[in-house]
């Protein structure tokens, strides 16, 4: 018996080819469909979790680790973040500002790696420099941590130039402080408190002109976007703090 023609076999194997690309698309589009389906969970999710206080107890939590420290710290660490000029930067100037004048025998650290867009590597760091002295400091405690790229490798850096036995006051964003002191433990460090750089949110009532006028929707409605805005820091911050300690920097 006569098989298939050329024709007929090359009919046969584009039929085959065009059932095996069909079934591609209906694959990849059954897997755009379960994203979609995830990511509307998470997102209903977050708002619903938006109108508790979850997520600020979460953020809390991470920022008042080793908050309760009792004795004077000999020097304390301001971790650069963001740099200068930033919100979270001028937040953390402010902050290490207040703890330097009440420790006036603390030395100060600023560690911000050097920007390597500029002349001047220590542009950013400089300018924080500049923050603390406007509030009081004197510049000669200032000192400068710009090797670092990372919060353990600027760990690993200060331990270069300081004893382990210094008492050390970290500075940092409330959401960063767990990571931040647990990566100054893992370096050997014996002493080490954290001071967070809470932001004061403006309350509610002093929003209204007359009390009778406040409407209680602005509670919620301005919670809604802080606790939403926590939640991304809190998330953000528990896949960082996964991620240093499978590299086993914490």
């Amino acid at each position: 018996m006569k098989g298939p023609g050329p024709i007929q076999y090359l009919k046969k194997l584009n039929e085959k080819k065009g059932e095996k690309i069909k079934g591609k698309d209906y694959s990849a589009l059954r897997l755009v469909k379960r994203l979609f389906i995830a990511f509307g969970f998470v997102f209903v999710t977050m708002i619903i979790l938006a109108f508790t206080d979850y997520p600020f107890y979460a953020y809390a939590d991470l920022g008042t680790v080793e908050s309760n420290y009792t004795e004077s710290p000999e020097i304390i660490i301001l971790l650069g973040g963001e740099g200068m000029p930033s919100a979270d930067g001028l937040m953390r100037c402010y902050t290490a500002a207040e703890k330097a004048l009440f420790y006036p025998e603390a030395e100060i650290i600023i560690a911000l790696p050097e920007n390597k867009l500029t002349d001047e590597p220590l542009l950013d760091s400089k300018l924080m420099a500049n923050e603390l002295t406007m509030r009081g400091i004197d510049r000669t405690r200032i000192s400068f941590e710009t090797k670092g790229t990372n919060t353990h490798e600027q760990a690993l850096s200060i331990m270069a130039k300081i004893e382990s036995s210094k008492r050390l006051l970290i500075v940092t964003a409330p959401e960063h402080m767990t990571r931040a002191a647990a990566c100054f433990k893992k370096e050997g460090f014996q002493f080490v408190g954290g001071s967070p750089a809470f932001e004061h949110d403006l309350h509610p009532e002093s929003l209204k002109e007359e009390k009778e006028s406040f409407s209680p929707s602005l509670t919620y409605r301005y919670n809604l976007w802080s606790y939403l805005q926590y939640e991304i820091r809190v998330a953000r911050e528990y896949v960082a703090l996964a991620y240093y300690k499978l590299r086993g920097w914490i």
